[in-house]
């Protein structure tokens, strides 16, 4: 070989160097990019739907306390009727007649002690409820008699809602109902 061959050949480059090219990287990084953003956007909705999934339980917890209360005093479930926990005197008004005066004695009728007993549960309620934190909420109860209505039988629809708000920019209302029908004993 003459040296102007060898000069030549130590120019050239191998036909089998191993590596990435530069497109090759290219082409990586963006595929590698559209995935992080996707990830990404997939937090965003997943921290969404856990927020609603724990706003979902705790008006659910709220909503069966009051059915707990409820059931307890099933000789006077008919009593919880328009109970509203909006606004500050609702759990003296609605379908709660005015209780009766009390004694220092235990002399005091069964009904003005359950009357008692309700406000003070709707009360307890009302706290529960506002405790929540949610945008808006408010809890009912309603009670229908169930036909036939007869003197011998006081069975009830109960019907113990919560409203409130979504907390996303939207803010759709949501609701949570529970009914059930009670029978005194």
């Amino acid at each position: 070989m003459t040296g102007h061959e060898s000069e030549g050949k130590q120019i050239m480059k191998p036909q089998n160097e191993k590596g990435f090219t530069l497109a090759e990287v290219m082409i990586s990084a963006a595929i590698l990019g559209v995935g992080v953003m996707g990830m990404a956007a997939m937090q965003g909705v997943s921290f969404s739907k856990n927020v609603d999934a724990n706003d979902l339980s705790i008006v659910t917890n709220v909503a069966a306390d009051m059915m707990e209360r409820i059931q307890s005093n099933r000789r006077f479930a008919w009593a919880y009727n328009n109970l509203d926990t909006t606004g500050p005197g609702n759990c003296l008004a609605g379908g709660i007649p005015a209780p009766a005066p009390t004694m220092p004695f235990p002399s005091v009728t069964p009904l003005a002690a359950a009357i008692r007993g309700i406000q003070g549960d709707c009360t307890q309620w009302r706290t529960l409820v506002l405790a929540t934190n949610l945008l808006n909420v408010r809890g009912t109860v309603q009670a229908v008699p169930v036909p036939p209505v007869s003197k011998d039988s006081g069975a009830v629809q109960l019907t113990v809602q919560l409203q409130w708000n979504e907390r996303t920019g939207v803010q759709r209302q949501r609701s949570v109902a529970f009914r059930t029908v009670i029978e005194p004993e």
